[in-house]
């Protein structure tokens, strides 16, 4: 999957569609400066070289070679996909940026202690029939190997990633109201990692919910841990291509027992919604599982069977974890979790310096840093507690 390139402008061009303005509005560097770059009358400075790294999702040192190559990793695969291109550059920059904070997470860990080895539950062998049948029956079996009991709901997706699905990174970042709903990266760089985005429908803990679910299903049957994992997801749609309705079907298998899903056929469509959305799917998925499954036609809006709001329960259960509260704004949303976290770890046991740490978050050293050590009850570094 490893891609040349004769220059610079042709990185930029050929592989993320950025313009020369966006560009260096994203790096700081001037437009002037950057066309003697992308003609060869400059040399890189090595810091121009880190910043377009990050703009461009490359290996700093590639961008000084010729040609430049790509590694081949998961982003510059996602780059090549024909979905990259019909987001917005805003949104292409912020999905760079969550595949770099993504790097930098697995470097951390590797430092941390010795690099575990990816455990996933094994759901990938060939299933035969249509794409929502195939989706169903994944997740039915996910929920056997995972033992999954009982016929209420999941009472958080959130907390059941995490506990089940250790190796799995779910990081959150604004990729825009209007952007897509998640992110599945999985290479040698990175562990195989969730992203959700912080904006647009996935604001209601329902939707984001049933999206984590979805990225789930490609996480564990898309993935052949051989080859670069690099998907980009849209919300719940009653079309698309054969691996969405496959994961469409296996959110709403996942989230609700079949047992459930079977007991609502002869319910009125009030009563139908009203049993399924009590397992924390959102109305557009019981719509159409509804339609698809029972024939049953609700209204395009939950507001017409009088079934308004969100139970507080799910807001709570659904919480993204470590970004209320976080004490520095300037921290961008996808390395406030389990990235500072990891960095805070680090730079407390001696393992990174404060500047290390600083990059880590993404933000100057000269801001007060100590103050994400506190946030997450890690001690200071031992030079630190000497001079208190």
């Amino acid at each position: 999957m490893s891609q040349s390139f004769s220059n610079l402008r042709e990185v930029r061009e050929r592989l993320l569609g950025y313009r020369l303005d966006f560009v260096s509005r994203a790096t700081g560097l001037s437009e002037d400066r950057l066309h003697q770059l992308e003609q060869d009358q400059e040399l890189l400075t090595a810091w121009e070289a880190e910043v377009l790294g990050r703009v461009y999702g490359l290996d700093p040192d590639s961008l000084s070679e010729f040609p430049i190559r790509t590694s081949g990793d998961a982003v510059t695969v996602l780059q090549q996909a024909d979905e990259f291109r019909q987001v917005s550059a805003a949104t292409r920059l912020a999905i760079v940026a969550v595949g770099n904070a993504a790097r930098t997470l697995h470097r951390l860990r590797r430092l941390l202690g010795p690099e575990v080895a990816v455990q996933l539950p094994e759901l990938r062998r060939r299933s035969e029939g249509a794409p929502h049948r195939q989706g169903s029956h994944k997740a039915a079996l996910l929920r056997r190997l995972l033992n999954v009991r009982g016929s209420g709901p999941i009472p958080s997706m959130r907390d059941f990633v995490k506990n089940n699905l250790p190796s799995i990174v779910v990081l959150y970042a604004q990729l825009g109201p209007h952007g897509p709903a998640g992110v599945t990266f999985g290479d040698p760089r990175r562990a195989p990692t969730i992203v959700l985005n912080a904006q647009g429908k996935n604001q209601n803990p329902l939707v984001r919910r049933f999206s984590l679910a979805h990225e789930l299903c490609h996480v564990l049957l898309d993935w052949n841990q051989a080859e670069p994992l690099a998907l980009l997801s849209g919300y719940l749609t009653e079309s698309g291509l054969e691996i969405e309705r496959r994961a469409n079907a296996f959110a709403v298998r996942l989230l609700c027992p079949e047992q459930m899903l079977n007991s609502v056929r002869d319910m009125s469509p009030h009563d139908a919604a009203k049993r399924l959305l009590e397992f924390g799917l959102p109305y557009a998925a019981v719509r159409l599982y509804l339609r698809n499954e029972t024939g049953l036609q609700l209204p395009r809006s939950p507001d017409a069977l009088g079934l308004t709001g969100t139970s507080a329960d799910w807001i709570d259960s659904e919480r993204p974890d470590g970004l209320d509260g976080f004490p520095l704004s300037s921290v961008p949303l996808e390395r406030r979790t389990a990235v500072a976290e990891a960095g805070a770890l680090a730079y407390s046991t001696g393992r990174i310096s404060r500047d290390a740490f600083a990059e880590a978050l993404g933000i100057s050293p000269i801001e007060d840093l100590e103050t994400v050590l506190d946030y997450f009850a890690i001690d200071p570094p031992v030079e630190l507690s000497d001079a208190a």
